[in-house]
């Protein structure tokens, strides 16, 4: 995994011709996740505490729900990782269906190897996002869609863009185009296929995977405005 970072070629190269499933790199990327995750705590109570001000709740309400969060924080973080876990074969599922369509050939075992290894880059993004925020400080979290700090957002604010458009920027980072540029080499060596097919693949996946949590921040104000809670 290691080698993704200096030869992505050779390592992809390596990982065509095994034939043992990469489970250290498995373990790996899941102990970046549970530890970014861990070191999250602290941030996700001071969103919630920006969220639950910012809505016509009793002090009460607010105090019980605060309590709550603070007692299942642990099981969060191993319930993320399950999450994460379902976030891979549903990536995987996702190019393996891709590569179908522009007919590339990828059986579905290779298609998670490969999602393993690419998403190393994102769980090195999120951590290293997790600790700017640490660097800069926790008390100066003062939006809950502001915590990104690694992509075109950090030019604009949620005030003059607005939080859908601002969502959509923070995804524009150079982890997110480091995951194209690697998953389109990956289907260059393991599925042996030209660079213009497999980027036209890796690029579609990389919209849609961007698409996702936009469409989810729109719909999610949407409820909210209708429910009047902004």
């Amino acid at each position: 995994m290691i080698k993704i970072i200096y030869n992505p070629g050779q390592a992809f190269r390596e990982l065509k011709e095994a034939e043992k499933f990469p489970l250290m790199s498995l373990l790996i990327l899941l102990t970046i996740a549970l530890i970014n995750n861990i070191l999250l705590i602290p941030v996700t109570t001071k969103i919630i505490e920006l969220t639950f001000s910012s809505m016509p709740i009793s002090e009460t309400q607010m105090e019980f729900t605060m309590a709550l969060m603070y007692k299942m924080r642990y099981l969060q973080v191993l319930g993320s990782i399950f999450s994460y876990m379902f976030m891979l074969v549903a990536y995987t599922l996702l190019i393996w269906v891709l590569t179908k369509i522009t007919k590339i050939k990828l059986s579905f075992g290779k298609a998670f190897e490969l999602m393993i290894n690419c998403c190393f880059v994102l769980a090195v993004g999120g951590l290293i996002n997790t600790i700017i925020l640490y660097a800069r400080g926790l008390e100066n979290i003062t939006n809950m869609y502001e915590i990104s700090l690694t992509g075109l957002n950090l030019f604009t604010s949620t005030e003059s863009v607005g939080v859908v458009f601002y969502t959509f920027l923070s995804l524009i980072n150079p982890f997110y185009i480091w995951f194209l540029a690697l998953l389109t080499i990956g289907l260059m060596k393991i599925a042996e296929t030209k660079l213009n097919k497999a980027f036209i693949t890796g690029i579609i996946f990389w919209i849609i995977i961007i698409a996702f949590p936009v469409v989810m921040i729109f719909f999610s104000q949407v409820v909210m405005k209708s429910r009047g809670l902004m």
